[in-house]
C-alpha cells in the first residue's frame, strides 16, 4: 500500500526512478520557464491614509455654540476607518477610476456584458485595501508601470472623497429643497401680513392697544370738559379701531410669530446650503503613493521553483500509483 511505505523505500524508488524526474525537471523547467518569462512585469505603490472624523460641514465650522463641536482635525475613530474601507472598496469608485484611466484597455478587461464583472475580478487581483493595526488604511496597487501604479493608488485616495461628496449630496440637495420651500413660505406668509398691516394703517390703525388707551383717556377728557367735537371726532376713531382693530391685532400677532420663526429658518438654510456646497476631504494623506521602479510581481524564480517541484511530486504519486496498480494479483 502507498500510505505504508517507508521512507527509505520511498528515496529507493526516487533513486530508482531518477531518470524519469530529470525529464519531467528538465520539460518543466522548459514549460514553466517560457511561461514564466512571458508574464508581464507588475509594479506596486502604496498609499497609507488614516480617516477623519465624519461630522457635518455646517455643525462644526460656522455653528456659533462652539463648546458643542468636536475638533475636526482629530483622526477618526474604528468606525469612521471601516466607513473609509467601504467607501474606498465601493463599485462607484471603482468605475470612476476605470473610466478616469481607461483600465478597460489598460489592464485588457474583455469588453462584454460582462466587462464590468471582469474589471472587478481584476481589481481583486490588482488592488489590495487593509485596515493596519494603527487604525489606519493602506491602499496596495500593482500596474504595469511603476508610474501607473503610483497614480492609480492616489488616485484611488482622491476619489473617495468625490464618492462621500455625491453620496453626502444626494441627501444635502434633498434637504435644502425641502429648507428653501419653508423659507421661501414664511417670507411670502411675512409678506403677505405685512401688506395686510400696511393696508389697515392706511385706515388709520397704527398701534391697536396703544391707540385705543389714548383715544379712550382723551375720550374721558373731552366729556367732563363737554367739548362735543373732540367727542365726535374721538367716537370716529375709536369705531375705526372697532371696525379693523380685531383683525389689526391678529395679523399682528401671525406676524411677530413669523419674525419670531424665521430667523431659525434661516439658519437652517445658511446651514443646508453650506451642507450641499461644501465638502471636506474625508482621509489624512500620511504616505503618498511614490513611483518603485523595482518590480513586485512575478517572482519568477519563485514562480520556476514551485513549478518543478509540484511536477516532481505530482510524477511521483504517478509512478507510486502505477507501479501499485500495475503489481500482479496473487
Amino acid at each position: 500500500m502507498i500510505e505504508n511505505i517507508s521512507a527509505k523505500d520511498l528515496i529507493l524508488k526516487v533513486i530508482k526512478w531518477r531518470r524519469t524526474f530529470m525529464w519531467i525537471t528538465i520539460i518543466s523547467t522548459l514549460i514553466a520557464g517560457v511561461l514564466v518569462f512571458l508574464m508581464p512585469k507588475q509594479y506596486k505603490s502604496t498609499t497609507i491614509l488614516f480617516p477623519v472624523r465624519q461630522f457635518s460641514v455646517s455643525k462644526l465650522v460656522i455653528e456659533a455654540n462652539a463648546g458643542n463641536q468636536e475638533d475636526y482635525m482629530n483622526i477618526g475613530d474604528a468606525d469612521d476607518c471601516e466607513r473609509l474601507i467601504q467607501t474606498l472598496s465601493s463599485d462607484g469608485l471603482k468605475l470612476k477610476v476605470a473610466d478616469a484611466f481607461n483600465l478597460w484597455k489598460r489592464w485588457k478587461i474583455t469588453d462584454t456584458m460582462y466587462a464590468y464583472h471582469y474589471l472587478k475580478l481584476k481589481w481583486e487581483e490588482m488592488v489590495t485595501i487593509k485596515r493596519t493595526e494603527y487604525n489606519s488604511i493602506r491602499v496596495e496597487v500593482y500596474d504595469y508601470t511603476a508610474n501607473g501604479a503610483a497614480e492609480l493608488a492616489n488616485a484611488i485616495a482622491d476619489y473617495s472623497d468625490t464618492i462621500r461628496a455625491e453620496m453626502n449630496h444626494r441627501i444635502s440637495s434633498h434637504i435644502l429643497k425641502i429648507v428653501k420651500i419653508e423659507l421661501d413660505s414664511t417670507l411670502a406668509r411675512m409678506k403677505v401680513l405685512e401688506d395686510s398691516l400696511h393696508t389697515l394703517r392706511q385706515h388709520g390703525v397704527l398701534q391697536f392697544k396703544e391707540q385705543v388707551k389714548a383715544y379712550s383717556k382723551s375720550y374721558a377728557r373731552a366729556i367732563e370738559k363737554n367739548d362735543v367735537g373732540a367727542m365726535k371726532r374721538l367716537e370716529s376713531k375709536l369705531d375705526t379701531l372697532k371696525k379693523y382693530g380685531s383683525a389689526y391685532q391678529n395679523i399682528h400677532d401671525n406676524l411677530d410669530k413669523y419674525s419670531s420663526k424665521y430667523p431659525d429658518i434661516k439658519m437652517k438654510y445658511d446651514e443646508a446650503m453650506v451642507n450641499n456646497t461644501s465638502s471636506i476631504p474625508n482621509k489624512f494623506v500620511i504616505e503618498k503613493a511614490m513611483p518603485n521602479e523595482y518590480k513586485a510581481k512575478p517572482q519568477r524564480l519563485t514562480l520556476l521553483a514551485i513549478t518543478i517541484l509540484t511536477a516532481n511530486l505530482m510524477g511521483l504519486f504517478y509512478l507510486l500509483f502505477r507501479e501499485k496498480f500495475s503489481e500482479p494479483k496473487g
